[in-house]
């Protein structure tokens, strides 16, 4: 069942930035047809974060690239579905069929990305400055000097140390948190409507991780921004978002409220990744046992026509192998993809 912020027809529901229906990006191998992102029905309100959570391959980061119409160079095809965004004056435009110079005019004016490695993502051969300059020089049409002198603000706004000197520094001449930093401020250059965060945190440490969450969190009240926090760390997720949607081998398998998804997990994969995160508390035995998901992710290339989670789910039974559950409403804006969700939740 789709979500209620999305409407049947064209037209976004009040407050919707995006809405992403029935999403199907495929990737033409040699040895076969890869569906990466297969269904998947999203949508996110202005100054809301929607994170995106799963293990690696199940689709988080290629539906970010989607939306972002990255994948042009790759041996991607989007197949199906739509993705519909609205834009600061209101006009609501489909991003699947826009044409590519409007889409680079949007991308970083509109939406932006935070990748995932800070290192690989900035270029070398220019200065931090350089680098934040450049969209406020191609999108806002400021001259260098001008574009400088925001680029030195947006230093100063992501709490980078000594802005000043920093601003004409190299990439490799700054710290891993630093570096992120700087991302940030690239993304937030021109205040896009929409940010898309792929797992910002994922290289940095915990003390640096948790100043990224907190600087992300300060920024998006400020400037009202939507934000999709794609991670694969559930500990994050409470931090950080208002819904959570759970992903797994291309579709998402459960997604609601966050207080409700993480305090009562209604599918068994969402149920197993919290119970692999470490907790400093003690049972009645002693200290917890974590309990590792067995198995991996089914192949790509021929997921199973049933439950893609029944071979490593031990609530299966015969008829999770045989029936593809569809998307099921538990609860006002709280979906779930399992046959057994209802004996799950007692």
């Amino acid at each position: 069942m789709p979500s209620p912020d999305l409407q049947t027809g064209s037209s976004l529901a009040p407050g919707t930035v995006l809405a992403i229906r029935d999403l199907k990006t495929h990737f033409f191998t040699d040895a076969g047809i890869v569906k990466a992102v297969n269904g998947v029905t999203l949508s996110i309100k202005e100054g809301e974060t929607l994170a995106i959570v799963g293990e690696s391959g199940s689709g988080k980061s290629v539906t970010g690239l989607t939306v972002m119409r990255l994948l042009a160079r790759t041996s991607a095809r989007v197949v199906g579905g739509s993705i519909t965004f609205r834009d600061r004056e209101g006009a609501e435009i489909d991003l699947l069929e826009v044409p590519e110079d409007a889409m680079q005019r949007m991308r970083g004016r509109d939406i932006a990305m935070i990748f995932q490695d800070p290192m690989s993502s900035l270029n070398p051969m220019f200065t931090v400055g350089e680098q934040i300059a450049e969209p406020i020089r191609i999108h806002k049409g400021h001259n260098r000097r001008t574009a400088r002198q925001e680029a030195l603000a947006l230093l100063r706004e992501v709490g980078i140390s000594d802005p000043e000197r920093r601003i004409d520094a190299y990439p490799h001449q700054l710290s891993g948190g630093m570096r992120q930093r700087v991302m940030i401020a690239v993304a937030l250059a021109c205040e896009p409507r929409l940010l898309i965060a792929d797992e910002p945190t994922t290289a940095l440490d915990v003390t640096i991780q948790a100043q990224i969450i907190a600087l992300l969190k300060s920024l998006q009240a400020r400037h009202k921004m939507a934000m999709i926090f794609v991670t694969h760390d559930l500990k994050l997720v409470g931090e950080i978002a208002d819904r959570v949607a759970v992903m797994y081998a291309s579709q998402v398998v459960e997604e609601g409220p966050v207080d409700a998804v993480l305090s009562r997990p209604r599918h068994p994969y969402t149920k197993a990744l919290m119970d692999c995160i470490p907790r400093r508390d003690y049972g009645a035995s002693g200290p917890q046992v974590l309990k590792p998901i067995p198995g991996l992710l089914p192949n790509p290339l021929s997921p199973p026509l049933a439950c893609r989670f029944h071979e490593r789910c031990h609530y299966a039974e015969p008829r999770c192998g045989e029936i593809e559950p569809a998307l099921e409403a538990v609860a006002p804006g709280h979906d779930v993809r399992c046959l057994r969700w209802r004996e799950i939740a007692l």
